[in-house]
């Protein structure tokens, strides 16, 4: 599928890792391009509005803009947080779990 320049897809956080001093880079889920990178620039800071969205496991509403080497969140709302989920420590561990082999297996940028 031709990838436009901006686009907008559901998907799920399913990794974060830091990149320099306020950004990260989020391996995310989308039923439509499969397991992507996108960095997410500003959100470590203290004055970021996205940060509380893009924590993982949450299912968001993400704006993509196609970048040199990997795609950048250009906007970014929740969907479902599964408050519950994050309330009872086994299920999360087992949920994080779960996203750490996606995480593992699935190949990049294939449709689902």
């Amino acid at each position: 599928m031709a990838v436009p320049r901006l686009y907008k897809t559901e998907a799920i956080v399913l990794r974060q890792r830091k990149l320099g001093e306020a950004d990260r880079i989020l391996t995310l889920f989308t039923p439509a391009y499969g397991k992507l990178d996108a960095k997410a620039k500003g959100v470590r800071k203290t004055t970021s509005r996205m940060g509380g969205h893009l924590q993982p496991l949450n299912r968001c509403m993400v704006q993509l803009a196609r970048g040199r080497t990997m795609e950048v969140i250009a906007g970014c709302e929740t969907l479902e947080s599964f408050q519950p989920l994050r309330d009872d420590l086994g299920r999360l561990s087992r949920a994080l779990y779960a996203a750490e082999l996606a995480d593992r297996f699935l190949p990049e940028r294939v449709e689902n």
